[in-house]
């Protein structure tokens, strides 16, 4: 059996963290996998990609400071692991998500790889019928992890330290949890994603067109 050739984080390419974007929620893995055709109302699963067809790329720790929705609670940003950010707008808060590891799975050729997720009759229905598709060809995975609101330092000129909060206050003088609400029931979970929209050719050929956005799971 061949397995992926695990990487670290030295054999990345450059574009391998950059082109990842937070999903609105951490998700199973299983909900998101990479090689995954996803629309706004259908994901599907292909039967033709292969453990060859992927590379993973693997970290031992994880930390990344986020900007969040105070309604929703939905994650709105990356910062990465900074110490520092602008204080956010209002009904935006900041949160960390700190892991023991990470893993983020590639495709080792995505165009290539597309056109082997197409090979079935039931892939190419399932396009037919979800014109506006996208191509997962990325995906960050973190284990154990822990989400909290962060509590903000002012350091002056518009600079504020990011510290995991332990516990805190709403507006309304409440005591609040400093966890964040998220339930994956999974010890790893997906964070972030790279699809690519994928473009039909009159002749019927499907290439992978520009980045796209994390719409899909709003």
């Amino acid at each position: 059996m061949h397995h992926p050739r695990r990487l670290s984080s030295d054999d990345a390419p450059p574009s391998a963290f950059r082109e990842l974007q937070i999903l609105p929620q951490p998700l199973a893995p299983e909900a998101v996998p990479v090689g995954q055709l996803v629309s706004r109302t259908s994901k599907f699963n292909p039967p033709t990609l292969e453990e060859r067809d992927y590379d993973d790329v693997g970290t031992r720790w994880y930390k990344d400071v986020i900007i969040f929705d105070s309604k929703s609670g939905y994650f709105l940003e990356s910062l990465g692991a900074t110490h520092f950010i602008k204080k956010p707008e209002e009904g935006k808060e900041a949160g960390t998500i700190e892991a023991p590891e990470q893993r983020v799975r590639l495709l080792k050729d995505a165009a290539a790889s597309l056109k082997k997720a197409l090979a079935s009759e039931e892939a190419q229905k399932w396009l037919k019928e979800n014109p506006e598709a996208g191509f997962v060809v990325g995906a960050r995975e973190v284990t154990n992890a822990s989400y909290k609101r962060a509590g903000l330092i002012d350091r002056g000129n518009n600079n504020w330290e990011v510290v995991r909060e332990v516990s805190g206050f709403s507006k309304d003088g409440k005591r609040r949890d400093s966890g964040l609400e998220v339930h994956t029931n999974s010890k790893r979970d997906v964070v972030g994603v790279s699809v690519r929209k994928i473009l039909v050719q009159s002749g019927g050929e499907a290439t992978l067109g520009e980045e796209l956005g994390t719409s899909y799971w709003n």
